[in-house]
Parts: C-alpha cells; sequence; structure tokens
C-alpha cells in the first residue's frame, strides 16, 4: 500500500485526529495556566501579603463549570434527547429508502442505537431533580 492509496482510504480520520489534537492542547494550556496562577498566590503567600483579587478571581474560575456549558443537568438531557431522536429518525428515513438493498441493516443498526439513547436521555430528563 502506497501513501496515496493509504490516503485516499483514510483521509477522513485527519477530522478526529485534528479534533483530538485540538482539544489535548486545551486542556494543556488550561492546566499551565492554572499551574502559572497557583504559583503566583504561592509566592504572594509565601511572602506574607495579601493576594490580589483578579488571581482568586482567576483560580475560582479555573475550578468552576466553563460559561459554555449547559446551565443545567435538565438543559443537557433535553438537548440530547432531541438531537438523539432526530439522529434516528434520519437514519430510519434513509433505512426506508434503501430498505431493499442488502446493506440496508446498517441503516436500522444506527437507527435503533440512536432511539435507544434517546430513550434513554428522555428517562434522565424526566427523572432527574430540578433546580
Amino acid at each position: 500500500m502506497n501513501f496515496e492509496e493509504l490516503f485516499r482510504d483514510f483521509w477522513w480520520l485527519m477530522f478526529p485526529i485534528f479534533g483530538m489534537g485540538m482539544g489535548l492542547f486545551g486542556m494543556r494550556s488550561s492546566e499551565r495556566r492554572s499551574r502559572e496562577v497557583m504559583n503566583v498566590i504561592k509566592s504572594y503567600v509565601d511572602q506574607g501579603k495579601e493576594v490580589p483579587p483578579e488571581l482568586l478571581r482567576m483560580a475560582q474560575s479555573d475550578w468552576e463549570p466553563s460559561s459554555r456549558a449547559p446551565s443545567s443537568p435538565q438543559q443537557s438531557s433535553s438537548w440530547n434527547f432531541f438531537v438523539f431522536a432526530a439522529l434516528a429518525a434520519g437514519f430510519t428515513t434513509g433505512w426506508w429508502f434503501v430498505r431493499g438493498e442488502s446493506w440496508s441493516f446498517a441503516f436500522i443498526i444506527v437507527a435503533v442505537t440512536m432511539g435507544v439513547l434517546a430513550i434513554g436521555a428522555l428517562v434522565l430528563m424526566l427523572t432527574s431533580r430540578r433546580p
């Protein structure tokens, strides 16, 4: 197998590999920033000085959930339900159009899997505690 065949067969792997790389880069830079903030706070404490409130806010924001996260688990599970239900409906429609083909089982397998995940998200949404 030469490089051309390898790229032609596996070109799509560049997207998940790039996503994983960006995730690792983000985690590493966040960890480095947290460590630097803690080192500065430690140096203030070692000198007996009062720590500036900006540094304390930076340290606290590193331990709090991201502002981009859903505001509540209820909101998160409701989005999960709608996304999985839409995917199940889409793959079911795809299966309906190709149901006579020998490979149509792949669509129904994914549709059933997404349906089960939608039902699970619905159960979590209905049974979770409300704030």
